[in-house]
């Protein structure tokens, strides 16, 4: 929750990235440039970090805004910062229970957390961006503004070092007001399938 002070409510966000001078955060609720925030970030096994910064730089897509801020009071929290940062990418990394798409596959095996922009595209419609989280052989956790309803099936591009691997997925999970989208898998050729593993098992900590 975001505190701008002055009485004003607390209003929720979703941080995106963080380190001891900056943080990216995502919120259906404007805040102005210079204007100061108070959060706290609390990532499951690292604690509770208390921070303070002001909004430098603000982008809104339809109903969210996309804000970078410019943190006061983190340079003797960078230790909290990093343990926080990995104890999120190990959660994001652990098995996750299968989840099955309409055609009976399922999304379950070993993820690994990535971070590389992938193409996407609707039936019909030009590719767009957007960013990948986690990924296993039979899905993806990526990251976009656009507004995907769950079920819409989509055709991905994977760039996954120096192959480039094709498959068709359906949108299976969607949190309102999130930029994160899970993706499960269900068209793969069995070479993409291969490179998809070797990709992982690669690295795979």
């Amino acid at each position: 929750m975001v505190n701008t002070g002055g009485g004003a409510p607390s209003v929720m966000a979703i941080i995106e990235h963080l380190n001891a001078s900056e943080c990216r955060m995502r919120s259906v609720h404007g805040f102005t440039i210079g204007a100061q925030l108070e959060f706290n970030v609390s990532v499951h096994g690292a604690g509770t970090i208390p921070l303070r910064g002001r909004v430098v730089a603000c982008r809104q897509n339809g109903p969210r805004y996309a804000y970078v801020l410019g943190l006061e009071n983190a340079a003797d929290k960078s230790e909290a910062i990093a343990k926080a940062n990995e104890a999120a990418q190990a959660r994001a990394s652990a098995h996750a229970a299968d989840i099955a798409s309409e055609e009976g596959l399922t999304r379950g095996a070993v993820r690994i957390p990535v971070n590389f922009e992938l193409r996407y595209s609707r039936h019909g419609s030009d590719a767009r961006s957007a960013h990948a989280i986690n990924i296993s052989t039979g899905g993806v956790h990526m990251n976009t503004d656009d507004e995907i309803p769950v079920g819409t099936a989509i055709e991905l591009q994977l760039p996954l070092g120096a192959q480039r691997v094709d498959v068709r997925g359906r949108i299976v999970a969607h949190q309102a007001f999130s930029p994160n989208y899970n993706v499960a898998f269900y068209e793969i050729s069995n070479e993409a399938r291969e490179n998809l593993a070797r990709f992982i098992g690669k690295h795979a900590a």
